[in-house]
């Protein structure tokens, strides 16, 4: 009796150890075997007399395996779900967790709440530099737009956990920024402000508990008041966007729950029903002006982006130049570019507007080199 224990306490254990391997080599799919986030995945490598002797086979194979051994995403999802649920530590860069389970972005809040506040010389600088461009388009018929969009920190401080609260400033790069934008009058759409003082208005969700981003439906409510905005800036028949119906929804779509995606376990944070706009043209496409626009913007206007809407309403000539580093045509059969490709002074000889698109989350580094734009531009002013 004994020993027949003892064979399968020998013979557990040795499966216990081997399982992850069979399940390597054998590749089996199991439950919650996905990890979302960024990262730079490890590649596999080759034993070779190259690889050997330069010692760099032991090196790429050991972080290869470490990453791709048999249930890591298992076991990863298991313990990130054990920190969270005992100890709320959030297993994701830079997120913090508020009242009522709602997750923050920690450099959001930062840049909202005025700790990372660049000071009234480097905006003066940026405006100086803004100015100049705003200026040569004036000139010319043309527009510059400075979009401002939420963020989630702007539209919920309320269930910002107490301690932050008590860490605001007086001052913060949104607030200086405006104020100086008005100052020298180049145009401002404050979506920040349309959205937080129409907050419990609407019957839908602009932000969620479990996301960084604003939801699809928010997203597009900001598309419609940009397309308003844009018909009267060129003062052109611009087509417009209506809502026919929402389709309601308890399961988050695209990136309505990126931080909870990223967090990689296996409850679920989100209470809230999400809002999925069907959206329409109001007039006819051959009745409408189409502007050719150069969007400066961050992953707010990237959310935008990759809906069918500026795709068809903008000229397809027009780009996006996604944190000034990859410019990427609105005609979605060509690639993106580099920056540096560009010539800008021919591009915004051939532009209405130029719009700078980014959450008041992210202007610490705002506009990202935008004003490069404006360097040929001086001595024409």
């Amino acid at each position: 009796m004994k020993k027949g224990f003892k064979i399968l306490y020998i013979t557990l254990i040795l499966l216990v150890l081997f399982t992850p391997m069979i399940q390597q080599f054998l590749k089996l799919s199991v439950s919650g075997d996905v990890l979302y986030g960024y990262f730079e995945p490890s590649k596999d490598t080759v034993l070779n007399a190259s690889t050997w002797f330069s010692k760099s086979y032991q090196e790429k194979k050991d972080a290869w395996l470490n990453e791709n051994f048999g249930f890591r995403k298992l076991l990863v999802r298991t313990s990130n779900q054990i920190d969270f649920y005992f100890n709320w530590e959030i297993k994701a860069y830079d997120i913090f967790k508020g009242k009522d389970n709602f997750l923050f972005n920690r450099k959001f809040y930062n840049e909202y709440s005025g700790n990372d506040f660049k000071g009234e010389m480097h905006i003066d600088s940026v405006t100086d530099e803004l100015k100049v461009l705003d200026l040569w388009l004036k000139k010319r018929n043309k527009k510059l737009l400075i979009c401002f969009a939420p963020c989630k920190e702007s539209y919920y401080p309320e269930y910002l956990p107490e301690s932050y609260l008590l860490k605001m400033k007086n001052k913060s790069n949104y607030s200086v920024y405006k104020s100086k934008f008005e100052k020298e009058n180049i145009s401002i759409l404050d979506l920040n402000d349309f959205f937080v003082r129409n907050k419990g208005k609407g019957e839908h969700v602009i932000f969620n508990e479990g996301a960084i981003h604003w939801t699809i439906y928010g997203a597009s409510l900001a598309l419609d008041t940009l397309l308003h905005r844009m018909a009267f800036e060129t003062g052109k028949k611009i087509n417009q966007i209506k809502f026919p119906f929402v389709e309601l929804s308890e399961t988050a779509r695209s990136s309505d729950d990126d931080i909870l995606k990223a967090m990689n376990i296996f409850s679920e944070v989100n209470t809230q029903v999400f809002a999925y706009p069907f959206i329409e043209y109001v007039y006819s496409q051959d009745s409408c002006y189409k502007p050719k626009v150069m969007v400066v913007g961050d992953s707010f206007f990237y959310g935008l982006f990759n809906t069918w809407i500026p795709l068809t309403y903008f000229s397809k000539e027009s780009y996006f130049l996604y944190y000034f580093k990859q410019a990427f045509p609105f005609d979605n059969k060509k690639e993106g570019i580099k920056i540096e490709d560009l010539n800008f002074k021919k591009e915004l000889e051939n532009t209405d507007v130029v719009i700078l698109f980014f959450s008041i989350g992210n202007l610490s580094e705002f506009p990202f080199g935008a004003t490069k734009m404006a360097e040929d531009l001086k001595e024409e002013n």
